[in-house]
């Protein structure tokens, strides 16, 4: 059942409107120049024909070959946009996994995506942490699909994230940016261009609660009995006409954040 009730804005001057109007989290003086020094990772280098994953705040972004390099940090800038109107959305009239979502979808659905298809799931667990870290396979291959989720590099990453180096900085940026108060959230998306149609992203929102807290996302270093883990799927398209009148304002939105938040991904 979807979750998302408001049609996409597909004018490029009420996007506009829509995108300068957006409130994101307060930058005091010292988080500023806390993100202006952030030196953990490498930015990303976008190159045409090659697969590439990004870490985008709390969210893994892959590209495939066929999504042009000029157009792959405009759609991160995109979801870093939507990441983080969504946390000050939550930061200021609360909510969980569900509120998050609803506010990063309408973000992207109004800046540009035309959201094709949304859907949840959700899976209690009881048992170790290592058996919870086995069910986000199961749940992104039901929400992204099986098709891309066997042929995605997020796959992989996945699967070897738990025999990873945890001091690695994407990953430190990436624990980093998934923390909440009511649980821990990770999202993870592909994106892909084929045959030089605009660009269609598979999206899927983790939602992880358990008995304990977790002091890693996707590691699960806590051993707690019992946990709940919910996914929320999204198909979205490009609505080129839209986004490409509107990037450079998305791009100057995030200017502050984006050397603190976007880092690349190397396997």
């Amino acid at each position: 059942m979807s979750i998302f009730d408001r049609d996409e804005i597909t004018d490029p001057a009420a996007a506009h409107n829509f995108i300068d109007g957006i409130d994101l989290p307060r930058l005091t003086p010292a988080a500023r120049e806390a993100l202006a020094a952030e030196t953990g990772g490498a930015p990303p280098v976008y190159r045409d024909g090659e697969v590439q994953a990004v870490a985008v705040g709390s969210q893994i972004a892959e590209f495939t070959a066929d999504v042009p390099a000029a157009l792959r940090p405009q759609i991160a800038n995109a979801f870093l946009l939507a990441q983080l109107a969504a946390n000050r959305a939550v930061e200021t009239a609360s909510g969980g996994g569900s509120a998050w979502y609803r506010a990063y979808v309408e973000v992207l659905a109004n800046t540009g995506w035309i959201l094709e298809r949304d859907e949840s799931s959700e899976r209690e667990m009881s048992g170790t942490s290592n058996e919870v870290h086995k069910e986000i396979i199961p749940l992104l291959t039901l929400l992204l699909g099986p098709g891309v989720a066997a042929a995605a590099m997020v796959t992989a990453v996945l699967e070897g994230l738990s025999n990873m180096d945890q001091d690695r900085p994407w990953v430190t940026l990436f624990d980093r940016g998934s923390g909440r108060a009511s649980g821990n959230q990770f999202q993870i998306s592909h994106a892909a261009a084929p045959d030089g149609a605009a660009p269609q992203v598979r999206l899927v929102c983790f939602e992880l609660e358990a008995t304990k807290s977790l002091t890693q996302v996707l590691f699960f270093k806590s051993s707690g009995t019992r946990a709940v883990l919910r996914g929320f799927g999204a198909g979205l398209s490009l609505n080129s006409a839209v986004f490409d009148r509107n990037k450079d304002l998305i791009e100057d939105k995030v200017a502050d954040y984006v050397a603190g938040y976007i880092r690349g991904i190397e396997l």
